[in-house]
């Protein structure tokens, strides 16, 4: 798996995949998978899901900070 910046805030401010996927209450899997793609799941910016919210209860950092860090970014087109 890539490190992204998503992967470094998780482990050195979140206590690792296992403390995020416990508080969101999803597997590692799924936290790697926000991890190997840099950002949050887009359900989070649609206020489907709060994961920034339980992201900020273990990492100190707020909810607002965290989705702004963590939002996806657009997809170059190839030509």
């Amino acid at each position: 798996m890539q490190e992204t910046q998503l992967k470094v805030f998780i482990d050195k401010n979140c206590g690792g995949v296992k403390a995020v996927a416990d508080k969101t209450n999803l597997t590692s899997r799924a936290v790697y998978k926000w991890a190997t793609k840099g950002s949050l799941p887009r359900t989070e910016f649609s206020d489907e899901t709060k994961y920034a919210e339980d992201l900020s209860d273990l990492s100190g950092f707020s909810a607002s900070e965290i989705k702004e860090m963590f939002k996806p970014q657009p997809q170059l087109e190839e030509a």
